[in-house]
């Protein structure tokens, strides 16, 4: 057999490459280029814990809305600098080095901006965002940048667009006893989930633990687009407590930026300002900075009005999730519930938002679990996993034979550099150098790292221990879950569940636990990379590769076909179609390599279309609409509504780019 380098040395390997290719890369321009593989489509490879849009074409050349700036347009940089300082305005008329980290997206999109400002304290925040209206400008809200549709960077429009990166309003405060964290909008969840036990609230978790934390997006975009995860019990990211800007015109025709505040915390309620005695704004300024600080205060709690009553958590969502019966899905982009803040996808400038923690497990086991088909793997959630609210497992996560063969082919570098030092910070940064080694310019630059990863990943040791290795290559349909005691035996009770089941299906089912810390390590870091493991599939065996995410009825989950649909003409045929889910949520990642020269955008479009007329699934269930998806009606009402000047990013969801949607 060939020959597999020990762990530490793959990752000193694979380290020392990429750092001596980012150094490399450190002295060159990181200018936008054309390349020869344009045509090819590729998967960001960005880890998920998508289809093609009818959106609106009225956009123009974004170029052209920089060279007719008005005079308040020319002024208006230098304004913000006023405001913030120099060292947090960058100009965005070039994509280069020092602005393409807010100009370009993590899979999709790019743009200019006429400014890219970073505010320090939410006044600076409101009042860059009045500037920028006041100058007839659009505004982009931005956290982290890590979203995958498009719908976080600039993109062409008729009016000069302005970037606001939330990133340094970063403050983070435990309230109610560590019961609920209050975030200002730049704050990460990887961060968040970090500082919870160093408040001393070890016994408490927050709403993101794994997925893309290594990436810390923040916790706002996680309420602008309902993102959900693998964390079952915690249902979708989503919260009608929070601090946030929108804007409109008055009945004199002036524009006019309103800040909601229904935060609900004891001394930060509007009805604690009056006779110009303050704003919440301030006062939560004046909160962070003591935070910031090191200054002891005492801990804030709820208040007791209508908005510190009010959901910081989808708390309703055990209960939908167990009803499998029912033909609706459990979670997806366009719902239209909740205060305005929640899937706002930027139509509102989240400022802060209040989140609940919660308990975590005094003790856990973890499983691997393959099925002889997809049959007895539904069976399985519906008889095992979803049973009752109370005994819901942690997480509970399905992969095919296809998602299983591409992880094991293409995933084992990063798989078991994420057993070797978690998936924080080292990992984030060393993603971190990936992509800036695939923005260098020179042809070719994107796929380096990729074929790197492909060539070395049959000199690393298999993810999986042998005996799981062994019942995935047997059987085609694998499960990831991780059951926990809350305090009233819900862990046992789902195991009672579990073993039954396991003797009324003998033959068609092996049920593998893991006996370690490092075992179960290894099923969490196998499902973890599936993502990133497809793009350098692709990039290595030379196809061109999709993603598509989608919602299916809680009591649906066979898989849609990929032949005729409605007579038209039946899809391409993939060389690998990787099926990989959320089970218990019912909420599916597909990945689909082909052929190059295959119309991927037409493969999009039927599977798209599939799901949503066939199966009764809902696009997007994960990522947001951005540029990529149409929203409903419904949806697009309700982001009219909050925004209906259309100033705040414009262009999503198949709304139109223009001033007011181009309807006065």
């Amino acid at each position: 057999g060939s020959r597999k380098l020990g762990l530490p040395a793959a990752f000193a390997f694979a380290a020392m490459s990429l750092c001596a290719g980012y150094t490399a890369g450190k002295s060159q321009q990181q200018n936008q280029i054309q390349n020869s593989h344009q045509h090819r489509e590729l998967p960001s490879g960005e880890p998920r814990s998508c289809c093609s849009c009818e959106s609106s074409q009225d956009q123009v050349s974004s170029s052209n809305s920089l060279s007719n700036l008005n005079k308040e347009q020319k002024l208006l940089p230098a304004k913000l600098k006023k405001i913030v300082g120099e060292s947090n305005v960058l100009l965005g008329h070039q994509e280069d080095s020092s602005n393409t980290i807010y100009l370009k997206g993590a899979r999709l999109g790019r743009g200019n901006a006429l400014a890219i400002v970073t505010p320090t304290t939410l006044r600076e925040a409101v009042k860059i965002l009045q500037e920028a209206v006041a100058a007839n400008c659009v505004v982009v809200p931005q956290g982290a940048n890590t979203g995958l549709t498009g719908g976080s960077v600039p993109r062409d429009q008729q009016r000069p667009a302005v970037v606001i990166s939330m990133r340094k309003l970063d403050t983070m405060f435990p309230i109610d006893n560590g019961a609920k964290v209050v975030c200002l909008a730049g704050a990460g969840i990887a961060t968040l989930a970090n500082s919870l036990p160093e408040w001393g609230f070890s016994n408490r978790e927050s709403h993101s633990t794994l997925g893309s934390t290594f990436l810390n997006p923040t916790t706002a975009a996680g309420i602008a687009f309902g993102s959900g995860g693998t964390q079952l019990r915690k249902g979708p990211a989503y919260s009608d407590r929070a601090l946030y800007a929108k804007v409109y015109q008055n009945k004199w025709g002036k524009n006019v930026v309103e800040v909601v505040n229904t935060l609900g915390i004891e001394g930060i309620e509007d009805s604690n300002f009056v006779n110009n005695s303050g704003t919440a704004i301030e006062q939560l300024d004046v909160y962070a900075r003591d935070v910031q600080t090191g200054y002891q205060r005492p801990m804030a709690k709820s208040s007791d009005s209508v908005h510190g009553k009010a959901m910081a958590s989808d708390r309703a969502y055990t209960e939908n999730v167990c009803k499998t019966s029912q033909s609706s899905v459990n979670r997806f982009n366009a719902d239209t519930k909740g205060e305005d803040c929640n899937r706002s996808e930027g139509k509102v400038l989240i400022l802060a938002t209040v989140h609940d923690t919660f308990p975590k497990a005094k003790d856990k086991r973890s499983f691997w679990i393959s099925c002889e088909n997809i049959e007895t793997a539904l069976a399985f959630r519906k008889e095992v996993c979803l049973d009752n609210p109370k005994d819901l497992p942690i997480s509970v996560e399905y992969m095919d034979r296809d998602s299983f063969d591409v992880i094991d082919r293409s995933g084992r570098v990063m798989g078991n550099l994420i057993k070797i030092v978690g998936m924080g910070s080292i990992i984030g940064m060393m993603w971190q150098v990936k992509l800036k080694i695939e923005a260098l310019p020179f042809d070719g630059a994107e796929l380096v790292c990729d074929k790197f990863l492909h060539i070395m990943n049959n000199l690393t040791p298999s993810l999986l221990p042998s005996r799981m290795m062994e019942s995935g290559k047997k059987f085609d349909h694998h499960i990831a879950m991780t059951v926990g005691d809350f305090g009233d035996n819900e862990m046992d009770r789902c195991l009672e569940r579990l073993h039954a089941f396991e003797d009324a299906n003998k033959g068609k089912i092996f049920v593998h636990e893991s006996k370690s810390d490092s075992e179960e390590n290894s099923i969490t870091a196998f499902r973890f990379v599936a993502a990133p493991a497809f793009r350098t599939y692709c990039v290595g065996e030379n196809y061109q590769g999709i993603s598509v995410d989608y919602a299916l009825p809680k009591n649906g989950g066979d898989i849609p076909t990929l032949g005729n649909v409605n007579d038209e003409k039946g899809q391409p045929i993939p060389v690998k179609r990787m099926r990989y889910s959320h089970f218990g949520c019912n909420v599916v990642h597909e990945d689909l390599a082909y052929e190059l020269g295959v119309d991927t955008h037409a493969a999009k479009y039927a599977l798209k279309k599939q799901v949503e007329n066939t199966c009764g699934g809902k696009l997007p269930a994960e990522h947001g609409h951005g540029t990529e998806y149409a929203a409903p009606k419904d949806t697009q009402k309700r982001w009219k509504r909050m925004d209906p000047l259309n100033v705040l990013n414009p262009g999503i969801g198949g709304l139109s780019s223009n001033y007011k949607y181009g309807e006065n």
